[in-house]
């Protein structure tokens, strides 16, 4: 079985052991020296010791993310403290990174891809796709994405900083809905670089409108769970007495354009776009209808996560020669459980499913989320799996690999 990909070991010895890949990758960017400065159960906390006495960076905060509002009153507290650093917010699926000083946010990083410039322009109906594909191919270290978007005439110099800020208020908007993860705040040293595009916007503003957001889509989303879903205009619908956000998004739902697409051609964005459906909605005007096809990009993509969780398991079978025995459980049950048609019968030697068959059923398929359909029969597919290979493992590998796994799976989101 594969190690966990941010694994440390510490012996017991002492003596310390990275036999995770990307734990090892991280580490080599922290080189040098470390002092221990925290050792209790559970959590270890090493600070960098600089040989020359320089100034370096302090860690004023750190701790684990409990709930959907640690991060709003942890930044509340930075803000009314008027503390000057980095909060650093590791999730589930992105770093992302809120620079604070005199109660404003300053800047905003992210590794997430929707986060990313490109995207927000994108979404805002800035960009088409095949604009943002070709000024993505022509980034390089010597011209940013901005650059070239302004070069290019696409938008100008005043509109690129407004985008800027939205990016920034997005990145913002995102660290408040993280429910688990890590949080550390560093106060930097006077030499840290100024972030490139800075914007001053005031952290007790933003909260405001964060609490209200997450307050309100938690309403909404009873009705819109999702921005897969296609909006249609019902029958003999007057459009008098709606107010303009509403009258645009009824315009626009043709019965062919998801909620996603209209927040990106209107300019409105998710938030604005999912609150006029609702409003909708509530006055019967609209009806919500599953998304008509099926992206071949995305059955895919989700396949291909399982599929690295299926290979592990039959990697753990195959130290112990369970794998024929193993392979033969797993086809049994696909064709008893009627997933035969979306999976095909057979498995590959590495306990895989063929994303190209998977993708062809699902676009014959005619019901109602067929995505989440799949996600579903996916889940029951890894369970059996696991239940199927423990026959053939130790007791300890069994308990070990069942906790893996589990914990892989929660990870997967469609």
């Amino acid at each position: 079985m594969a190690e966990p990909n941010d694994l440390v070991i510490v012996e017991a010895d002492g003596s310390v052991r990275v036999p995770g890949r990307g734990a090892d990758r991280r580490l080599r960017d922290r080189a040098g020296r470390y002092r221990l400065v925290v050792d209790a159960t559970g959590l270890i906390v090493l600070r960098a010791e600089k040989s020359d006495g320089a100034a370096q960076p302090r860690v004023l905060m750190a701790g684990e993310i409990v709930s959907r509002t640690s991060i709003l009153e942890l930044v509340n507290i930075i803000a009314s403290a008027s503390w000057r650093g980095d909060m650093h917010i590791f999730g589930p699926d992105a770093h992302r990174v809120l620079s604070i000083d005199q109660a404003a946010l300053k800047s905003a990083t992210s590794t997430h891809p929707d986060d990313r410039l490109g995207q927000v322009l994108y979404r805002n109906g800035i960009l088409s796709k095949q604009q943002l594909d070709e000024i993505l191919a022509e980034v390089d270290p010597e011209r940013r994405f901005g650059q070239i978007v302004v070069d290019k005439g696409s938008i100008s110099q005043e509109q690129l900083f407004e985008q800027l800020q939205k990016q920034v208020e997005q990145i913002f908007f995102a660290s408040l809905l993280i429910r688990e993860g890590h949080y550390v705040f560093v106060q930097p040293d006077e030499g840290a670089e100024a972030p490139v595009h800075p914007v001053h916007l005031p952290v007790q503003a933003l909260l405001m409108e964060g609490v209200q957001r997450i307050d309100e889509m938690a309403l909404f989303r009873e009705r819109i769970p999702h921005d897969e879903l296609v909006p249609e205009v019902q029958p003999r619908v007057s459009v008098h007495s709606l107010e303009e956000t509403a009258q645009t998004v009824l315009a626009w739902a043709d019965g062919n354009r998801t909620i996603e697409d209209i927040a990106r051609e209107t300019g409105l964005g998710q938030f604005m776009t999912v609150k006029a459906l609702y409003g909708l909605l509530q006055q019967n005007l609209v009806v919500l209808r599953p998304k008509k096809s099926v992206d071949s990009t995305a059955v895919r993509k989700v396949v291909s996560q399982f599929n690295d969780v299926l290979r592990d398991i039959f990697m753990a079978v195959a130290t112990y020669g369970g794998v024929d025995q193993t392979r033969s459980t797993l086809e049994a049950w696909i064709v008893g459980s009627g997933y035969g048609p979306i999976f095909g019968e057979h498995v590959e030697e590495d306990g895989s499913i063929d994303p190209a068959v998977v993708a062809r059923a699902l676009a014959d398929i005619k019901v109602d989320n067929p995505m989440e359909g799949l996600h579903q029969a996916l889940h029951e597919l890894a369970a059996f799996a696991l239940f199927a290979a423990t026959t053939s493992l130790p007791r300890d590998q069994e308990l070990m690999l069942s906790r893996d796994v589990t914990t892989r799976l929660k990870r997967i989101r469609m």
